[in-house]
């Protein structure tokens, strides 16, 4: 589970940042928490709201970012640069290069902390902390402008034989060497799935047809999740009856034939079953088809998914019917979180604001997040979408059209 994650000199993040899943274990039990074995009260789903280009793209990011840094920096060669591009705020005259982001997670039982300071250069700082009466380092490494200051205890028999690596990550440099701790770490954040990776947004699950025959491959191979959609297709009314696989030859780019799975939309009418191959279906059920293929591990898995415009290519209404699989015990057993950005606020409708984190960026292009319940005032009972509208939530805007 997620506690909190965030950050400081991140894209357009200048100033400190954090988003808090966490919950006061005093708020009254209901679907949209979950408690670990910690004891520790959280969001099961969380969504960012703010105007467009106030930088919620930039604050999941930050996640893309700590996934991948963590568990795949090291595949790249050792005297490969950084490759990440500069990520620090960019509109001051005095600049600061130093990137800082942590992740805060329970993991088998225990809290723990990932702190990352880094440049467009090499690591700066890095270290992996675990809490019991406090928290108590697993490993430390400092730069000190030659080598790296390092330290550890619990990482494992061979920590200090592992290579202190400038453009990776300990963790990743460690699983190349099979470190028991790094793979437990490996398979806690590989659980996790999000459409931002380290350079920006991905197309992972846009409904085009690369993606359909990938989406349809998978299902091939995973026959209880394509089971799970058929039998739940009637609750997002798409007018399916199922979805079906079959296989068909394709030319590969170089002339070449190779068989590949197909996916069929079943239609039922006046008793007779008929196939349109999902590709003359339309944008919205495509683009369901193949965001499902990444959801329902992450909630077969209990890990983290993390989306930009989650409501990109679906019809408004299967945003409900997506963030409820989250709170459903019976789909959602290992305790899985959900976090997304979207420009459909009505969305905010069927909020609590312990789940709404609102980004603004001021007049110096700076962002800055908070979550709801942070604003004094603000009750349950409120009218979100219409507070949000009129401003009382950060600055809203409305596009006027210009005068040609």
């Amino acid at each position: 589970m997620i506690y909190s994650f965030g950050g400081q000199n991140f894209y357009s993040f200048r100033d400190e940042f954090v988003v808090d899943f966490r919950v006061k274990t005093q708020a009254s039990e209901r679907e949209i928490f979950q408690t670990d074995t910690l004891g520790q009260k959280c969001n099961t789903v969380m969504a960012v709201f703010g105007a467009n280009a106030s930088g919620k793209t930039h604050l999941l990011q930050a996640l893309g970012f700590l996934q991948w840094f963590i568990l795949h920096s090291a595949q790249r060669k050792p005297d490969e640069g950084m490759t990440v591009g500069d990520m620090a705020f960019r509109f001051q005259a005095s600049r600061n290069f130093v990137t800082d982001l942590f992740v805060e997670f329970e993991m088998e039982g225990q809290h723990y902390r990932y702190d990352l300071s880094l440049n467009e250069q090499q690591v700066l700082k890095e270290s992996m902390q675990v809490k019991k009466t406090r928290f108590t380092y697993l490993f430390e490494r400092v730069w000190n402008g030659a080598t790296y200051d390092f330290k550890s205890q619990g990482f494992g028999e061979n920590a200090y034989q592992i290579p202190q690596r400038q453009n990776a990550s300990f963790i990743s440099t460690a699983l190349l060497l099979e470190n028991p701790v790094a793979r437990k770490i490996d398979r806690f954040f590989s659980t996790g799935y999000g459409n931002l990776c380290a350079l920006g947004r991905s197309e992972s699950h846009d409904p085009h047809v690369d993606n359909l025959i990938d989406t349809a491959e998978f299902f091939e191979e995973n026959k209880d999740h394509l089971e799970w959609v058929n039998q739940r297709l009637a609750n997002f009314d798409l007018g399916l009856h199922g979805i079906a696989m079959e296989k068909t030859k394709l030319l590969k780019h170089d002339g070449k034939e190779e068989e590949r799975s197909i996916p069929f939309g079943v239609h039922r009418h006046d008793g007779k079953e008929y196939r349109l191959p999902l590709f003359h279906e339309s944008r919205g059920t495509q683009a369901l088809f193949v965001l499902l293929r990444y959801i329902l591990p992450v909630l077969k898995s209990g890990g983290l998914a993390y989306i930009d415009e989650f409501e990109a290519g679906l019809h408004s209404h299967m945003i409900p019917c997506l963030v409820d699989l989250f709170y459903t015990r019976k789909h959602n057993e290992k305790g899985a979180q959900l976090i997304f950005s979207c420009h459909a606020d009505y969305v905010l409708t069927q909020l609590e604001k312990y789940q709404i984190q609102i980004v603004d960026k001021n007049e110096e292009g700076v962002s800055s997040t908070y979550r709801l319940d942070e604003v004094k005032g603000v009750r349950n009972v409120d009218n979100h979408y219409a507070k949000y509208h009129s401003g009382a939530y950060g600055e809203f805007r409305i596009f006027e059209p210009v005068n040609t």
